[in-house]
């Protein structure tokens, strides 16, 4: 869990110690199953914000600018899931043994 914006926390993925995801091992282990955050990359707000970002970011994924053409009507719906996908929140933890109130 980590803490949200609205200071709840939320279910998140742990990363690796270089910050990649740990269902990446040479390809998505849970390709089928993968949380909305990863099934909608690149099609994130800020990266389709400004021109900057989307090529800033084409710098470390290789599958942007290649692969399937998207329509703007695919990329927009894509934008709606990413936009509109609210994460687990928890009302209590479980710290020590004991329920925590949130």
């Amino acid at each position: 869990m980590v803490p949200y914006y609205d200071g709840t926390n939320v279910l998140c993925l742990r990363e690796t110690n270089a910050y990649d995801c740990i269902l990446w091992d040479n390809g998505c282990t849970a390709y089928g199953a993968r949380p909305v955050q990863c099934a909608t990359y690149p099609f994130w707000t800020r990266l389709l914000s400004r021109k900057f970002f989307w090529n800033n970011e084409k710098k470390s994924c290789p599958g942007i600018a290649s692969g399937k053409l998207w329509t703007k009507d695919e990329i927009m719906n894509q934008l709606f899931l990413y936009e509109h996908n609210d994460p687990l929140h928890f009302s209590k933890i479980i710290r020590e043994g004991k329920i925590i109130e949130n």
